[in-house]
């Protein structure tokens, strides 16, 4: 097998820990947890955190990726089609909005003296379900079809750290753990050679490490950071040292893991000894087999094709390759660095902002969808289009270099495939001017209750028990969506 992944491989000098800083795996200094805590759906088998663990019924889904566009997609601008906009173009909003209205949104906005906006794009409706989609997202209009769109979601805040965290963790504050995490601790991993929780990134994010972080989880459950830019390793060090053969690394490892266990022995109170150790033993395990997974090289020239030579096209091929290898959570953050998302006015306006990150993105996702399809693995991978909250129906400020929409969470889009999501259809609305949602409301802590459905597990049996208290991702909140499982 070959270790040669289309990148230049850096000497480690034997630098284990450094490894593991990268992976995320090891290293990190965990919530103190009591000894014998216990959970619904996590893996038995604390030598081996991330075995795969019976889930409380029948899945739909085996795996996820999910896909989050950093800084706030437009509803208006993407999926939600609102007409009646252009009829009310250029009237006041608070003539057509009530005060509530326009104070509940961003804070460091005023809306008093700002007008309606219609869509910046055109509108048109496509495949057999009839569902409307932008005119920036041309190649998405071939597998509507497959796609279940979420019109009503709606979240409990309008700040862009705050936000993303509430969209991956179910709460408002930093400290708990992240949506992969809690699927890889309910589940485990189909691969053992690999992490269970996959994140490709473009930067950092303004809810920073809480978006894929363990939390008060097991160390193990925490996302692998991983770089597929052309000429750089996938993750650091991921190829074995040149100056020790394999034998001599196990024996290497086999002699960390006797001295781990001894101490974890004395310290029975301190169980992030066994995620220490588990972390030890997939990091060994990843030399094996990841170089060969992040090795899009090997793919048809006619793949490659299909995914576009763009660094968000590598990324989705990737993913499309992280569950075929039994990883099973893969997320890709995009426009991470700089919310790329985010149209404001005075960050180069509405309309060049998703013009281009539709562009950039578009041709990727269809092809993920397309693949998966054509693989028979879109039935039981789950593939998942969010952001942190949408944009207002009118323009954020009079004195901006150029048109810009603020931050709304009171209504927004997204949409699911395949996973055993119901397809091509369009769940619920938002009011006709495209303020708040109406019908078929979706929070996010509905949509986590979903997700963890369409995997098997209950969300409210899914529990970590932490400073006395059983936690779960929903909190004490959250629905399933049964309208939108097939």
């Amino acid at each position: 097998m070959s270790i040669d992944a289309g990148y230049e491989t850096r000497p480690v000098g034997g630098d284990r820990r450094g490894f593991l800083r990268e992976l995320g795996l090891g290293g990190i200094a965990l919530a103190s947890l009591l000894a014998d805590q216990t959970a619904s759906g996590a893996a038995a088998d604390s030598s081996e955190p991330l075995a795969p663990a019976k889930p409380h019924f029948a899945p739909k889904a085996k795996n996820v990726i999910f896909l989050f566009m950093v800084g706030g997609a437009s509803q208006l601008e993407t999926f939600d089609h609102k007409p009646l906009l252009k009829k009310y173009a250029g009237k006041l909003a608070r003539e057509i909005f009530s005060k509530e209205d326009l104070e509940g949104l961003n804070p460091e906005k005023t809306y008093t003296h700002t007008r309606i906006v219609p869509p910046a794009f055109s509108f048109k409706r496509y495949g057999q379900s009839g569902a409307w989609v932008s005119k920036i997202f041309p190649h998405l209009t071939q597998v509507v079809d497959d796609i279940a769109f979420i019109n009503s979601m709606h979240t409990d805040s309008a700040i862009h750290s705050t936000a993303q965290i509430l969209m991956h963790t179910g709460y408002s504050r930093q400290g708990h753990p992240s949506l992969g995490s809690w699927v890889t601790y309910g589940l485990g991993t189909e691969n053992r050679n690999m992490p269970g929780f996959v994140v490709m990134t473009d930067g950092r994010p303004s809810g920073g490490r809480a978006l894929h972080d363990a939390g008060f989880l097991p160390g193990i459950h925490q996302a692998t950071l991983a770089d597929v830019k052309l000429g750089n390793p996938p993750v650091p060090h991921i190829t074995a040292p040149a100056f020790l053969s394999r034998d001599q690394q196990g024996k290497q490892l086999d002699l960390v893991r006797k001295l781990n266990q001894l101490h974890r022995d004395m310290h029975r109170t301190q169980p992030e000894l066994d995620a220490r150790i588990a972390a030890f033993e997939t990091a060994f395990r990843m030399q094996m087999e990841a170089p060969e997974l992040f090795d899009i090289r090997t793919e048809p020239d006619s793949v490659k094709a299909l995914y576009g030579d763009t660094e968000f096209g590598r990324k989705c091929l990737t993913a499309r390759r992280m569950v075929e290898g039994g990883v099973r959570f893969v997320e890709i953050l995009d426009g991470a660095q700089g919310r790329r998302w985010d149209a404001h006015g005075n960050r180069g306006g509405l309309i060049n902002n998703h013009r281009t990150n539709a562009a950039r993105t578009d041709q990727g996702i269809t092809a993920l969808i397309m693949d998966l399809k054509s693989r028979g693995l879109l039935d039981e991978t789950l593939v998942v289009w969010a952001t942190e909250f949408g944009r207002t129906p009118m323009e954020e400020s009079r004195k901006e270099e150029s048109l810009g929409r603020g931050h709304h969470h009171f209504g927004f889009s997204m949409w699911m495939a395949g996973g055993g999501v119901k397809p091509g259809i369009t769940h619920g609305a938002t009011d006709e001017l495209g303020m708040h949602a109406v019908k078929g409301r979706v929070s996010h802590h509905d949509l986590h209750a979903t997700i963890l459905h369409l995997l098997g597990l209950d969300h409210e049996r899914l529990t970590f028990r932490h400073n006395s208290r059983d936690f779960r991702l929903t909190d004490v909140y959250g629905n399933v969506v049964h309208e939108l499982i097939a």
